[in-house]
C-alpha cells in the first residue's frame, strides 16, 4: 500500500508536469509555424498538424523532465508534510522507496522507448512530408493578388497580379527560385496546381510562359518559351533524412551522423530511469523549505545534462568524439552521480 501511494504522489505532479510542458511547447510550435503560414508556406490544416507532430516528436524529452520534476515535487511534499518521516519511521525502508521510484521510472522508459525507437522517426517522416507539401504548392487558398510572398530560407518568391479563388488560379504570375549559386525566373500567364500521385503533394504548375536561368553576376545561360511547366520540388522528395529513418534500417548504416542519431534514440530509455532515480535526493527537502526548495537546482542540473548531450552528439556526428561510445559517455557520467547520490549507502541514508 505505502508503495502504491508513494507511486501516486509522484505520478500526479508528473502528469501535471507534462501537460504544462506540453501546453508551452505546442504554444511556442503555433508561434514558430504561424510566421511561416504568413509566408505562404502553410495552411491552418497543415500548422495544426505539425504542432500535433512536433508535440509527439518532444515527447522522448517531455516525459522524462515531467518524471524527474514530479518526483522532485512528490517527494518534496511529502517530506514538507513530514509524511515521509512517517513512513520511515513505521519500517519502510530508504531502499523501498528507491525501488518505488525505479519501478515507476522503467515503467515510464518503456514509453519513451517506443515514442523513441519507433513514433518518432514516423513522426519526422510524416512532418517532412507535409512540410514538403506546402512548399511545394503555392498557397492559393490563402494568397492575396499584389503581394510577394518569400519563404523563410529565401529560396523562392512568388508574386501574382490576380488570385482566383473560384478555380484556384493565379494571373500573370512571377516566380523566381534559388538552386545553389543559380537563379531560376519564369514569368507566366496563369498558375495553378495539380495532385501528383506518386509523392502526394500539389504540384504548381504554369502555363504560356518564359522561363530563364541566370548565374549570380547576371549571366542568362537559359531562355525558352513553354505552354506549360511543372515546378516539381526533386529535392524535396528524393531528400533521405535520418531521423525520418526507421530504428532498424538506421542501425544498418556507418557513418557518424547515423550512428548518433541511433545512439540518442537508444540512450532516452536509460536517461528517463536514472533522471527518476536523481530526482529522489532533489526532493528531499525540510518542513521548512516545502516542496519547491530544489526545483532551481534541479532545473540548473537538467538544463546541463541535456544541453551536454547535444553537445556531444554534434561533437560525434562532426567527428571531433569517437563514436563509441559516443553519447553512452553522456549517461554513464549520469549514472555515476545517480550512483553516489542515491545507490551508495554511505550517501543515500544522508537523504533520507
Amino acid at each position: 500500500m505505502l508503495d502504491r501511494y508513494l507511486i501516486q504522489e509522484v505520478l500526479k505532479p508528473s502528469i501535471l508536469v507534462c501537460v504544462l510542458f506540453v501546453v508551452l511547447f505546442a504554444g511556442y510550435s503555433w508561434i514558430i509555424f504561424l510566421a511561416q503560414a504568413v509566408d505562404a508556406l502553410l495552411s491552418t490544416t497543415m500548422l495544426l498538424k505539425l504542432i500535433v507532430l512536433k508535440v509527439g516528436i518532444a515527447l522522448e524529452v517531455l516525459l522524462p523532465v515531467s518524471l524527474y520534476f514530479g518526483v522532485i515535487l512528490g517527494l518534496g511534499r511529502l517530506y514538507a508534510d513530514s509524511e515521509m518521516k512517517a513512513m520511515l519511521a513505521s519500517g519502510m525502508s530508504p531502499y523501498r522507496v528507491m525501488g518505488a521510484i525505479f519501478l515507476l521510472s522503467s515503467c515510464v522508459a518503456v514509453l519513451v522507448a517506443l515514442f523513441s525507437l519507433y513514433l518518432r522517426p514516423l513522426a519526422y517522416e510524416e512532418s517532412y512530408r507535409v512540410k514538403a507539401q506546402a512548399e511545394a504548392g503555392l498557397g492559393i487558398s490563402h494568397l492575396e493578388p499584389g503581394h510577394f510572398y518569400e519563404r523563410r530560407d529565401g529560396s523562392l518568391v512568388l508574386f501574382a497580379e490576380e488570385v482566383d479563388q473560384q478555380n484556384r488560379q493565379l494571373n500573370r504570375v512571377f516566380v523566381q527560385s534559388e538552386h545553389g549559386d543559380k537563379l531560376r525566373i519564369i514569368s507566366a500567364k496563369k498558375a495553378g496546381e495539380q495532385f501528383h500521385p506518386k509523392s502526394g503533394m500539389a504540384i504548381p504548375v504554369l502555363f504560356d510562359g518564359y522561363e530563364y536561368k541566370l548565374t549570380r553576376n547576371g549571366t542568362i545561360t537559359h531562355k525558352s518559351h513553354f505552354a506549360k511547366l511543372f515546378i516539381f520540388p526533386e529535392e524535396a522528395i528524393q531528400d533521405a533524412r535520418r531521423k525520418a529513418i526507421p530504428t532498424r534500417e538506421l542501425a544498418a548504416f556507418d557513418t557518424k551522423q547515423y550512428i548518433a542519431e541511433l545512439q540518442w534514440r537508444l540512450t532516452t530509455p536509460f536517461s528517463t530511469i536514472l533522471l527518476g532515480l536523481l530526482g529522489i535526493p532533489l526532493g528531499r527537502s525540510s518542513p521548512r523549505g516545502g516542496k519547491y526548495a530544489k526545483i532551481l537546482t534541479a532545473t540548473v542540473l537538467f538544463a546541463v545534462y541535456y544541453f551536454l548531450g547535444l553537445m556531444v552528439k554534434n561533437l560525434v556526428e562532426k567527428g571531433a568524439l569517437p563514436i563509441y561510445p559516443g553519447l553512452w559517455w553522456v549517461v554513464i557520467g549520469l549514472g555515476v552521480l545517480v550512483s553516489v547520490f542515491v545507490l551508495i549507502p554511505k550517501f543515500s541514508r544522508s537523504q533520507f
